[in-house]
């Protein structure tokens, strides 16, 4: 359930993305993120308060950039940390696809076996005995944890915000309640995807843990996709999912690549259509088809066909939690149209199909011609409509 004072509604969510151009397109801005206010770049020395009993620091006004991951972001992940006390919320944002790694990151579609998140915590219960390992996109899962999983020394890029995060939750007691969000554009989106879904399961982080992805392509498995619908039906996750009309991006990639002729000849990449014509769970069986997760909003250029206005919004767990015997992996309709469209274009553009459709600016003004539909609608409405049967619909 939404706890803040104000129950922050979808309409709120798509309104600091909408003017968020610098990370949409790769970048950063982050005045937008975080509300507005005076942004200040570093987190100032806490303040103490005489008339504080706790001996905390006294919370700032403005919102705060408190964390930047880039010294080497030609070859990592760039992530940064900002504390927003107007909305008494905790915001991690992960940049999109811009260098030569990024994009290897973004084709190395192995699925590979991670740990449930419980059991990467040390939180699994009784009730968590069946909690196994989960299969997820290889390029993603070692570009947030790095190659040993997040189980070395050093634990890679997830422990590093990890620390940012508590650090802002401890360091002040007014923080006690603040909120968690994680989000990103493209490969972002997936990178927030994948941290939301391990954090959701520490017992250090408030939840529920908020994901707000942007022009996401797939993370995980139909394993790790019924963990995440199982995660979300005990209130520790949530996730709004926006994805334009045909965009390629958000197609793919379908399956993993355990063959050979898989990894040659369909392999993934933002800036490309390379994969997204290759045939569902015919190549691995159903390990090594990937699934999407959470509560997809599906941005129209125009009016929707299949309603009047300009969004559509749908449960991506739905056939899993119903109990389907064959899940749908794969929104055909989309899939169908970018065929159709890429023959019509063949040859006529050294533009690759549709891909236009992924750009930050396609995004903002999609979302920014549907801001006032959405007015007073939470994420948690959306849930209890959409995801009917869950056990967190009362």
């Amino acid at each position: 359930n939404d706890d803040s004072k104000r129950p922050q509604t979808i309409s709120d969510m798509v309104g600091w993305l909408t003017n968020w151009d610098g990370c949409l397109a790769g970048g950063f801005s982050f005045d937008e993120m975080f509300c507005g206010g005076d942004l200040g770049m570093v987190d100032p020395a806490p303040k103490a308060d005489a008339g504080n009993d706790g001996g905390g620091a006294v919370e700032s006004d403005s919102s705060v950039l408190t964390a930047m991951g880039d010294l080497r972001g030609d070859k990592e992940l760039v992530y940064a940390v900002g504390v927003n006390p107007v909305e008494e919320r905790i915001t991690v944002v992960f940049r999109g696809s811009v260098t030569k790694a990024d994009f290897a990151t973004d084709a190395t579609i192995n699925i590979v076996r991670a740990p449930d998140p419980r059991a990467f915590n040390d939180t699994a219960g009784e009730e968590d005995a069946d909690a196994g390992d989960v299969g997820v996109h290889q390029g993603f899962y070692e570009y947030l944890f790095g190659k040993a999983g997040g189980r070395d020394s050093n634990g890679g890029k997830y422990a590093e915000i990890s620390r940012h995060v508590e650090r802002l939750l401890s360091e002040n007691p007014a923080r006690r309640n603040y909120k968690l969000y994680v989000t990103g554009h493209g490969m972002g989106g997936a990178l927030a995807t994948l941290c939301g879904f391990y954090a959701c399961a520490s017992p250090r982080l408030p939840l529920p843990v908020t994901v707000v992805s942007a022009a996401s392509p797939r993370v995980g498995n139909i394993a790790f996709a019924r963990t995440f619908a199982e995660l979300e039906s005990q209130g520790k996750i949530r996730h709004l999912r926006i994805a334009n009309h045909k965009d390629p991006v958000t197609l793919g990639p379908t399956v993993g690549s355990k063959r050979p002729l898989a990894l040659s000849a369909k392999a993934f990449s933002p800036l490309g259509y390379l994969a997204l014509v290759v045939a569902g769970d015919g190549e691995g069986g159903e390990e090594e088809v990937y699934y999407h997760t959470g509560i997809k909003m599906k941005l129209f250029k125009s009016v929707s066909p299949v309603s009047s206005q300009r969004c559509d919004l749908s449960y991506s767990g739905a056939t899993i939690i119903s109990g389907a015997k064959k899940p749908v992996a794969i929104d055909k309709e989309d899939l169908a149209e970018i065929e159709v469209s890429n023959r019509k274009k063949k040859g006529s553009s050294s533009e690759l199909p549709m891909v236009s459709y992924h750009y930050g600016n396609a995004y903002s003004k999609r979302m920014a011609s549907v801001e006032s539909d959405l007015q007073g609608l939470t994420l948690s409405d959306l849930y209890r409509e959409k995801a009917f049967g869950m056990p967190w619909v009362t």
